[in-house]
């Protein structure tokens, strides 16, 4: 076997370099990658702590209101001269939260939220909510 020849060698050399040349393509692809996936990594971890901080409570929140809203529009009849026992009023809401499947909150963030509904504005008056009467249960 001769020993190559000089046209060889540069060929050698030339294919050398340019698998070199491939290989720190191929890294670099392979670096972007990863810093990719670093990235999109950390912006998850971003959107989870955003979502646990912030988003989470809020919709806990509206979760509440709805329950109490809902409450509010199905089960009470508005009416002046009506009294109900506050204890009476929250045992009607939790009936209906255990019927339409939603949570039950506590009773104080019941009567928080309910102290603030409109149309007409329910009074506490001696442990009893004045301006509401609980629907008859057949309706």
């Amino acid at each position: 076997m001769e020993p190559p020849g000089p046209t060889e060698k540069g060929q050698k050399i030339k294919n050398l370099e340019q698998e070199l040349n491939d290989l720190r393509q191929g890294l670099v692809v392979v670096t972007d990658y990863y810093q990719d996936l670093k990235d999109a990594s950390q912006e998850q971890i971003a959107s989870l702590e955003l979502d646990e901080g912030i988003v989470k409570p809020l919709m806990e929140d509206d979760l509440e209101f709805e329950s109490i809203w809902r409450f509010h529009e199905e089960v009470l009849l508005a009416d002046p001269s009506a009294r109900v026992p506050c204890n009476a009023m929250f045992e009607a809401f939790e009936q209906f939260c255990t019927k339409s499947g939603r949570d039950v909150v506590e009773q104080e963030a019941f009567e928080f939220v309910f102290a603030r509904m409109e149309n007409p504005h329910p009074v506490c008056d001696r442990g009893d909510l004045v301006g509401y009467r609980l629907r008859p249960a057949q309706q």
